[in-house]
């Protein structure tokens, strides 16, 4: 979680879009991440970072293919 300073500043897009091309650059070709049910904010951040849900249980499932 980024400190609420510095939330809705691109930040930690800026981070999880750097991990990916990190991921690329090693070979990989999907994350997956569970979320947890209960936080929202959390979801809708994934969901802006392009991630989709997968599968939803006592967690969402989601994933990106890259």
């Amino acid at each position: 979680m980024t400190d609420t300073r510095y939330q809705n500043r691109g930040v930690g897009s800026q981070i999880i879009s750097d991990m990916i091309s990190c991921l690329k650059s090693y070979g990989y070709q999907e994350i997956q991440l569970g979320v947890d049910k209960g936080n929202p904010q959390s979801y809708s951040f994934w969901i802006k970072n392009k991630f989709t849900p997968i599968r939803e249980d006592t967690y969402i499932l989601m994933g990106l293919r890259i």
